[in-house]
């Protein structure tokens, strides 16, 4: 796919309204500030890593989207608490899921579910529990072979300061999008 059809398909996607390529040192310092949040406590659980924005980041071309709330973000789970293999909980989005959930007595804060046979893993082994922030599924841009991260906190002020998007807007947001196959 060449560069003008990654920046039509994104630009058509209702919530995105700026696309720009990314250069090799914008790669290099995302993926520094990245591993630096990736070493803090997310979510006053555990450490994390972003595998959404590592997998766009190896890509052959990398590209950062300016979006705004209509952005459709996927109702699909964004987050995965983990502890090796295991999945000891994840967001969910359906409020009838999220309710059975609950009623099956699996512990459920906010949209994160906590499920109750993994608990005594949690316990445990609390130094080896992660939590992977995933790749987002945007349907409109599914078998396009797009790759679409969200962003930590500290990178996505630094792609707003370098694209020229307010800083301080709750509204606006970024994700990058990585497109063919891996860098060598």
């Amino acid at each position: 796919m060449s560069e003008d059809n990654v920046i039509e398909n994104l630009m058509r996607l209702k919530g995105i309204i700026k696309v720009v390529p990314l250069t090799q040192e914008d790669r290099a310092e995302i993926e520094r500030l990245e591993r630096e949040a990736e070493g803090k406590v997310l979510m006053g659980l555990c450490k994390g890593m972003n595998l959404g924005v590592r997998e766009a980041l190896r890509k052959k071309t990398v590209y950062a989207c300016i979006t705004n709330a209509s952005l459709r973000w996927p109702k699909t789970s964004l987050v995965k608490i983990v502890c090796g293999e295991e999945t000891i909980g994840e967001d969910k989005y359906d409020e009838n899921e999220l309710e059975r959930l609950k009623s099956e007595g699996n512990l459920v804060v906010g949209n994160i579910v906590f499920y109750k046979d993994k608990i005594r893993l949690m316990r445990e082994n609390i130094d080896k529990i992660s939590l992977l922030m995933l790749p987002l599924k945007i349907p409109e841009l599914e078998g396009l072979g797009m790759v679409i991260g969200s962003p930590s906190p500290p990178a996505d002020l630094y792609l707003k300061k370098k694209l020229g998007a307010s800083e301080d807007d709750p509204n606006i947001g970024t994700v990058i999008v990585g497109v063919g196959g891996d860098q060598g």
